[in-house]
């Protein structure tokens, strides 16, 4: 019966921090179903670093849809495109980079193949990133992390067209760069 409980309570606890639109898949994996290839698009990857060395070496440095990730996976989750990463850091700044944030210190990669494709300028996703804790706030690990940020980015980059979502021309500038 102990079992049982524990269970129940597992279960309470995904529905709680799971996104309702998207349901167990947002725990369990991952869709790409909506991002094809077409003329003039660039690819963008998915990937992940081990969330233990990322913590440890941190304090140096829906629709026919987008494709997406699960939110608690136990690895740290970014979004690579046209040669930069983009990380969603627990100070809740973004950290944009051409390399995989600590990937000299700690194990992970981007994904085989890409998640989807693109038309949107870097000047755009790196507005995007700029603005993000201004959109959707602070980092908050169940409810707000990297995970969740590249899911967002993912839809905007899943976008048809060149034409950059509004609140990415914000004027908020949480960014890191790390060139």
């Amino acid at each position: 019966m102990h079992s049982f409980t524990m269970f129940t309570v597992f279960l309470l606890m995904c529905a709680l921090f799971a996104d309702v639109s998207s349901g167990w898949l947002i725990i369990m994996g991952g869709n790409d179903r909506g991002c094809p290839w077409r003329a003039g698009a660039h690819p963008f990857y998915f990937g992940t670093t081990h969330l233990g060395c990322i913590m440890k070496h941190g304090k140096k440095g829906r629709k026919r849809s987008a494709p997406w990730r699960g939110t608690w996976d136990l690895w740290h989750r970014f979004i690579q495109y046209r040669g930069f990463f983009y990380d969603f850091k627990t100070n809740s700044r973004v950290s944009i980079a051409r390399s995989r944030l600590n990937g000299h210190l700690c194990p992970g990669a981007r994904e085989q193949y890409p998640a989807g494709y693109s038309e949107l300028s870097p000047e755009c996703i790196e507005g995007c990133a700029k603005n993000y804790k201004c959109q959707f706030g602070e980092y908050i690990f169940p409810i707000n992390n990297c995970h969740n940020f590249a899911n967002r980015l993912s839809e905007v980059l899943c976008r048809r067209g060149t034409t950059c979502p509004g609140w990415c021309m914000g004027g908020c500038n949480d960014v890191e760069h790390n060139y």
